[in-house]
């Protein structure tokens, strides 16, 4: 089958919902909670990886003094494109999307601190050929990534199946330590491909198994490591991605509760910078549905202040992989957020 034919069915649809779950479980595993040969579910898989419809990918998280912004960039007129490819390639650009509204391209951005964001902004991005301005907001608290966000196919009892007899996590997750190089190696490792066997990271990095296994789930444990499960949006019934730019009392956690409750919130997250102070992002179904969130949003959260809404028009990039015009996996670019931006690839 060829990738511009490519289709899911439930299977897959279910497939891809228990490695939102559960992204580095066994095809055993998986196969018990769908009550599937585990054979097939390789197959599956197989098959959607090869198609670049769906991919797990992990990254550094919960970095000491990491800096989190979202910048707005505005393009010379019909230079957002080349601009948004060229930005896509910079390993501290995480995601790369072009927005409707008074602003070309959204960027969500991580870099080691403050300084180091200073520098990108004033030295690099200024001096990128096609950006006319930008606008920055500083992400000060976040309370839900799109790490989080399910296609919600798998009934109670899969769920139940698929959680059975795994080791739950301590109450107290331990102290992060500061990454080392071997650990650095091994997110990297993990960005490209999020279900690597234990075997190829271990011998990749000259460690033992064991080891291999205590380093990735102290990271995990620890806030320090996220490995999730990501699908061309254009296959998964959740195409359509809208921003809302909104302000609402920074003490007012029932709004910021009703947000999340409401159907296809993805993102959400406090910032800094600008007159919007909350950010929400969500997937809908179609464009249609955009006034429908806007009527659920006056109901639910009467305290929002909306400022203005955006439609994303292409997701370009998305946690470090450069996507195709039909949303799937292209290209791999490694997420060194602990390196001084210095100098951005050309």
């Amino acid at each position: 089958m060829q990738d511009s034919a490519i289709a899911l069915d439930e299977l897959d649809l279910a497939v891809i919902n228990c490695l939102e779950i559960a992204p580095r479980a066994s095809w055993q595993r998986i196969g018990a909670a769908l009550e599937v040969d585990p054979a097939t579910i390789a197959r599956r898989w197989q098959r959607l990886s090869r198609g670049r419809a769906a991919w797990v990918s992990g990254r550094a998280s919960g970095l000491p003094d990491a800096c989190q912004a979202i910048v707005l960039v505005d393009c010379a007129t019909g230079a957002a494109n080349d601009t948004a490819q060229r930005l896509a390639r910079w390993p501290h650009v995480l995601s790369v999307e072009h927005i409707s509204g008074s602003h070309d391209l959204s960027l969500l951005i991580t870099v080691p601190g403050l300084g180091a964001l200073s520098r990108l902004l004033l030295e690099s991005l200024s001096a990128v050929p096609g950006v006319v301005a930008t606008r920055t907001l500083l992400i000060t608290r976040t309370f839900r990534l799109g790490d989080h966000w399910q296609l919600n196919v798998l009934d109670a009892a899969q769920r139940a199946r698929l959680a059975a007899g795994v080791r739950p996590w301590p109450e107290r997750p331990p102290r992060p330590r500061p990454l080392d190089a071997t650990d650095r190696t091994l997110v990297l490792r993990l960005g490209q491909d999020g279900r690597a066997a234990l075997s190829d990271l271990a011998r990749e990095t000259g460690l033992s198994i064991s080891t291999v296994r205590r380093r990735m789930d102290g990271m995990v444990a620890g806030g320090q490591l996220q490995v999730r499960c990501d699908m061309a949006l254009s296959l998964s019934g959740w195409p359509v991605g809208m921003w809302v730019w909104a302000r609402a009392d920074p003490n007012d956690r029932r709004t910021v509760e009703a947000l999340l409750a409401i159907t296809g919130a993805r993102v959400c997250m406090r910032v800094s910078g600008g007159e919007p102070n909350l950010v929400v992002g969500f997937s809908l179904r179609t464009v249609h549905e955009v006034a429908v969130v806007e009527s659920r949003l006056s109901v639910e959260a009467p305290r929002l202040t909306i400022l203005g809404t955006s439609i994303v028009l292409r997701f370009i990039k998305r946690m470090g992989r450069v996507l195709d015009a039909a949303g799937r996996s292209q290209t791999v670019v490694p997420m060194e957020v602990w390196a001084d931006p210095g100098e951005p690839p050309r």
